[in-house]
């Protein structure tokens, strides 16, 4: 009998590609034989099985931010539309035969840049020039020395 070790061993690869793929710890397990919680067990105290994992995520992440970025800037792409096209023939037995056919074709088109991706882009990897607030910081530590001053001004010494 294979032990639920040398199955994770064996099954290295496709526990990557199911992480990048999104795939619950539980959709992972059954794939590839084994329970849920003995996944799990290996997958807290299991070094190799942890980095596997964390490779799926960050080439999920870079996916992920990858499109964020096409949508922030904007992008071509390619879209497929069917068209029917109708035909009248005249029969033998002169007898009007319409005759239909599905053409595909494909369009190129462009998606525009989207400001809100763009500025969720650039608040979140230039946040030193693109904070929501910059003086947020500031104006929360002058509200709370007055909030301060105020409960010291209202407290009774007996």
């Amino acid at each position: 009998m294979v032990s639920a070790e040398e199955v994770i061993k064996s099954s290295l690869s496709i526990i990557e590609s199911m992480v990048e793929q999104g795939k619950t710890d539980k959709q992972i397990a059954e794939k590839i034989g084994i329970g849920y919680s003995t996944y799990r067990r290996y997958k807290s105290s299991n070094n190799t099985l942890k980095e596997v994992i964390a490779q799926g995520k960050d080439k999920k992440n870079q996916n992920v931010e990858q499109a964020l970025f096409n949508n922030a800037v904007g992008y071509h792409y390619t879209e497929e539309i069917a068209t029917k096209i109708k035909c009248e023939e005249i029969g033998e037995d002169g007898i009007v035969l319409v005759k239909e056919d599905v053409k595909i074709s494909k369009i190129k088109k462009y998606k525009h840049p989207d400001l809100a991706a763009q500025k969720y882009w650039l608040n979140n990897k230039d946040k030193l020039h693109w904070k929501e607030d910059p003086h947020k910081v500031a104006n929360d530590k002058k509200l709370t020395k007055l909030k301060e001053k105020e409960i010291e001004s209202k407290t009774i010494t007996i």
